[in-house]
């Protein structure tokens, strides 16, 4: 027990990231049971650490690993009955909580026999509390946690304090909102840098391997995450792989399912379970026909991967050059979903509908043909222009939502 209890406090101590990422303020310790789920490389160890340096008693927290090799042999609910009869440790944060087997139920028994603990785990995104069938759903509050939005990278990167914006305030404030972030002369070079590279903290630490780090990211996800979780044996997540480069290669346009079974040689509803094990772990983002649900209908008429780091990234991989226009679009619903927009295809009007808003994304020299028809309610959405015009929103300002 002294062992994992230094252990804590080295963790602790050698945390020095300062910057607080958007799910610091909303986090709320007042609850006895929370999740923090996410992509791996989006900061959720970090965030843990900041909040138990900054919002808890030290003498009665520890921060716990879950995949430490300590765990292979040790069961969790009798750490935390050591801790907490010999220790006095009350708040429990247990990192990589998917790494650990069983690890619903004894998360379930550690909360229904000490009322008087807060627990506090993280993990894959892959991990789906809502169906767990010790039914921790409705004794958890779950939080994720996104990669970093435009507005954090730069606040990272020059120390500043942007401020998140609306969908609404950047609606009816855009030029002005524009003039302002436009005093940074170098935003279009910062964006173009954000949208390749820039969506995991990790590009931080050295951005000349940030591309390699992405790469072996997304293979744990498929490798290690998703098997945990799944039945798939390696067959199946070979297939995996291949669905993802053949998403990251295809132009922008409708997915055909048809398509995707012809090249991978499955059949279409396989196909659809592979997308959508791929979507609960963060690696692609589903967009579904305006006017419908994601729950009414089977299949999506747009499918891209997750983010822009992740696309440049495999692309590199496979050694494809990286479709601008896909970029774009990747960027724009990332930014969207992350602030929890509801974002859909829009079947006749520009690219996608969002409140009732219309948007076309495009270069500088994009046309208002395609949203014609939406008159006050279109809008050009133009990469590559630093202020905005009439019915004309440069597209970093969407970095600035959440």
């Amino acid at each position: 027990m002294e062992f994992l209890l230094k252990l804590s406090r080295r963790k602790i101590e050698n945390n020095s990231i300062k910057t607080k990422r958007y799910l610091y303020e909303k986090f709320d310790l007042n609850n006895r049971l929370i999740a923090i789920l996410g992509a791996r490389g989006t900061g959720k160890t970090t965030l843990m650490l900041q909040i138990i340096k900054e919002k808890c008693k030290p003498s009665e927290t520890v921060y716990l690993s879950l995949d430490h090799i300590f765990f292979l042999d040790n069961r969790l609910i009798d750490v935390v009955e050591n801790l907490y009869t010999r220790y006095g440790i009350r708040n429990f944060f247990l990192d990589e909580i998917h790494k650990y087997q069983n690890w619903q139920q004894e998360i379930k028994n550690i909360y229904d026999f000490y009322n008087d603990i807060k627990i506090v785990f993280s993990g894959s995104s892959s991990i789906n509390i809502q169906k767990s069938k010790y039914d921790l759903s409705r004794r958890c509050i779950t939080y994720f946690l996104n990669g970093l939005s435009f507005r954090e990278f730069l606040n990272i990167k020059y120390g500043e304090n942007y401020k998140p914006y609306s969908l609404n305030e950047i609606i009816k404030n855009y030029k002005d909102i524009a003039f302002e972030i436009a005093e940074n002369d170098k935003i279009l070079l910062d964006f173009h840098e954000y949208c390749r590279y820039g969506y995991y903290p990790i590009y931080f630490e050295n951005p000349k391997t940030v591309v390699s780090k992405i790469v072996n990211m997304y293979e744990k996800v498929i490798y290690e995450d998703i098997v945990e979780v799944t039945n798939l044996n390696t067959e199946n997540l070979i297939v995996l792989k291949k669905l993802i480069y053949f998403i990251a290669t295809i132009p922008p346009g409708e997915i055909s399912i048809n398509s995707l079974s012809r090249n991978l040689k499955k059949d279409n509803k396989t196909i659809m379970s592979f997308i959508s094990k791929l979507t609960d772990a963060r690696l692609l983002n589903l967009i579904y026909k305006e006017g419908s649900s994601s729950v009414m209908i089977r299949t999506p008429r747009k499918i891209y991967i997750e983010n822009g780091a992740l696309y440049n990234a495999i692309n590199e991989e496979i050694r494809n050059p990286v479709n601008t226009g896909n970029l774009r679009e990747i960027v724009f619903t990332n930014q969207l979903k992350n602030s929890n927009s509801s974002i859909k295809y829009s079947k006749e009007i520009g690219d996608f509908i969002v409140d009732d808003f219309y948007f076309e994304i495009g270069g500088k020299n994009k046309g208002r043909r395609q949203i014609k028809k939406a008159k006050q309610s279109g809008f050009l959405v133009k990469d590559d222009i630093l202020y905005g015009e009439e019915g004309t929103i440069p597209l970093y300002l969407f970095g600035f939502l959440y």
